[in-house]
């Protein structure tokens, strides 16, 4: 079985500085620039000096504002055949957005995340809004991935911790992979576990979670890529989506003003842990030390939405099977959530 991952990987201070030099190098002269909402005006002169002294031929720009997959049809028909590489600059929405534009078209992905809410960055997969609904769609796996440290430590303090709590729920999801090994029969790839499982255990076990720290932060995005990684290697999201993701994309459906993803995701993920039992101590300590939980504090979740998407989420994905699938659970979890100090503190 051939896997694609990207090829051209850079996590570094000033990488946005020489995304010029690295299209380059990659033989990339002619590109479709497409910008996140309301960023351009913070990278454009970084950017112009950067293409122009790599020799680098815009032939095609545009303004992601939505991710709706109408539109992303439209985009994918406007690209120059002359085109040979989609670059993405922004957060989640228009990565997600160009990684299905670049499907349409088979042309390569250079993703270039200037905040890491999420894994979408790399994953081989897009959140687009289908007749209204937000749909999970099949898209081009990045070509490359570019991170400039020094502009995700710059970016609200929100986006940084919504990919740590992107990062909880890795422990939670492998946890529900193998229970549905145990239940259903359905096939674990241990190699795709085994690398989301060390990309999570590497941003558990770094010691100085500090936000102003560039290595702390090279180690957020670094741990995230490989989750998206893991991914491409399952050909599925089981290695980094589970109960709590189910929790979480119940919780958009019912609150009017849903949070960040991550945000979401980490703090479903303290709360499907304790009914896992194994993983609610680590989940908990995590939450703890990477000073999530006292964020989540400050910014927190809607607790009566939060309660009714918890009866809401095992029918959210149809054959996907959670410790939310055994009887009795969600009635454990509503007592857990409605009990528990540290869920409290999360819940407002």
């Amino acid at each position: 079985m051939e896997i694609q991952v990207p090829s051209l990987l850079r996590i570094k201070p000033r990488a946005l500085q020489k995304l010029g030099k690295y299209l380059r190098q990659e033989g990339f002269r002619k590109i479709s620039l497409f910008w996140g909402g309301g960023i351009q005006e913070f990278f454009q002169e970084t950017m112009e000096i950067s293409f122009a002294s790599a020799e680098i031929r815009v032939l095609y720009e545009e303004v992601v504002e939505t991710n709706d997959i109408d539109n992303a049809f439209a985009s994918a028909k406007k690209l120059p055949p002359e085109s040979e590489v989609v670059v993405a600059l922004g957060g989640g929405t228009v990565i997600d957005y160009c990684k299905y534009v670049a499907f349409l078209n088979q042309v390569p992905l250079l993703s270039v995340p200037t905040l890491i809410s999420n894994d979408a960055f790399a994953s081989p997969t897009s959140s687009l809004v289908v007749d209204g609904r937000r749909k999970t769609v099949k898209s081009t796996v990045p070509y490359g991935v570019i991170i400039d440290t020094e502009t995700i430590r710059r970016a609200p303090r929100k986006f940084l911790y919504g990919g740590i709590g992107d990062l909880f729920c890795k422990t939670t999801a492998i946890y529900d992979w193998k229970l549905a090994y145990k239940n259903t029969g359905e096939v674990v790839n241990d190699f795709a576990a085994t690398v989301c499982q060390n990309a999570a255990d590497t941003f558990t076990f770094y010691e100085n979670k500090n936000m102003d720290d560039l290595e702390y932060v090279r180690i957020i995005a670094s741990s995230l890529l490989m989750t998206g990684i893991a991914m491409i290697i399952a050909g599925n999201s089981r290695p980094a989506s589970g109960s709590e993701h189910l929790v979480s994309h119940a919780y958009d459906r019912v609150c009017d003003e849903p949070s960040l993803h991550g945000l979401q995701v980490g703090v479903a993920s303290y709360a499907v842990s304790y009914l896992q039992k194994d993983t609610h101590e680590r989940i908990r300590q995590d939450i703890i030390s990477s000073g999530f939980a006292d964020f989540m504090k400050e910014t927190p979740l809607n607790r009566e939405c939060f309660l009714r998407a918890l009866f809401l989420a095992p029918d959210i994905k149809q054959g996907f099977f959670t410790i939310l699938s055994e009887r009795g659970n969600i009635e454990k979890l509503h007592d857990f959530v409605c009990t528990d100090e540290l869920m409290n503190t999360m819940l407002g």
